[in-house]
């Protein structure tokens, strides 16, 4: 077993959080940005929907009373499988949907009836909307799977649920300092796209899953977010003294006394 050195970030979704086949995804841009300040566990599950991850959450969140990583920050990205039209196995109704990701908040966030350890911290939550879908690149025989129109409504519910939690953040209730925001990625691209449908073509290889433009969109809202309402969160990568490196560099040891890099451990200001 690895100690837990330094925090971590979780990130939390279907294949489009999985995925390492293209340049510049999530998870490579947060694994490059974060480097010796946090670690960063993928638990992108391709194929799932919120309904099949739900049961999963004790299995990636540590109980009260665990030894484990502190976890600074998780995303939750879910949609594009949940918005599958019926009779299709993965299709989740929306207010399954809405039920399933204010669970997933809860769980990160209530104290009083989560039993896993994040509840007690001052955890940063980010919800990904899911993106457009582009059906010309899906093959025809696939295309009744999805609509469009009722896929934004997926994204629409991420809207509302991060609403819903962001007007507790000041309320009583947030007992650990808890915060949350949305990344809008439907609208985000679809902005991009200029309105037009062939527009979206770049972002997409099948339809469903994104080209590195796509996670170029979708890096552009998280840096903006973490440099902006999330900032002195112990989160800014580019900003020592928010988020220093955890085990500082060879040549600010005193090498006469390796020992002495124990000295000079560094963590996020939410940690000091």
């Amino acid at each position: 077993m690895a100690a837990p050195t330094q925090g971590c970030i979780v990130l939390f979704g279907d294949s489009l959080t999985e995925r390492q086949d293209v340049p510049g995804t999530l998870h490579e841009k947060i694994s490059q940005s974060y480097c010796r300040k946090l670690d960063v566990l993928n638990r992108g599950l391709g194929g799932y929907n919120t309904t099949l991850a739900r049961p999963l959450l004790e299995h990636i969140f540590a109980k009260k009373g665990e030894t484990a990583q502190t976890v600074r920050l998780v995303t939750i990205w879910f949609g594009a499988n949940d918005a599958c039209l019926p009779p299709n196995v993965r299709a989740v109704p929306l207010s399954s949907y809405r039920e399933n990701l204010d669970h997933f908040v809860e769980s990160l966030t209530n104290p009083s009836k989560s039993p896993y350890a994040i509840s007690e911290t001052p955890i940063n939550i980010i919800l990904i909307t899911p993106p457009p879908i582009f059906l010309p690149q899906i093959p025809q025989e696939r295309q009744s799977l999805r609509r469009i129109g009722h896929s934004s409504r997926y994204a629409q519910v991420v809207r509302e649920v991060g609403e819903d939690w962001k007007s507790r953040e000041e309320s009583k209730e947030n007992t650990t300092d808890w915060k949350i925001a949305v990344l809008d990625l439907w609208s985000a691209i679809e902005a991009k796209a200029g309105g037009s449908d062939d527009g979206l073509a770049p972002f997409f290889h099948d339809g469903v899953h994104m080209t590195t433009q796509g996670y170029e969109v979708l890096w552009g809202l998280f840096d903006h977010l973490i440099h902006t309402e999330f900032k002195g969160r112990g989160l800014d990568w580019q900003n020592l003294d928010d988020l220093p490196r955890r085990i500082p560099w060879w040549d600010a040891i005193d090498l006469a006394r390796p020992a002495s890099v124990l000295e000079r451990l560094g963590a996020p200001r939410s940690r000091r």
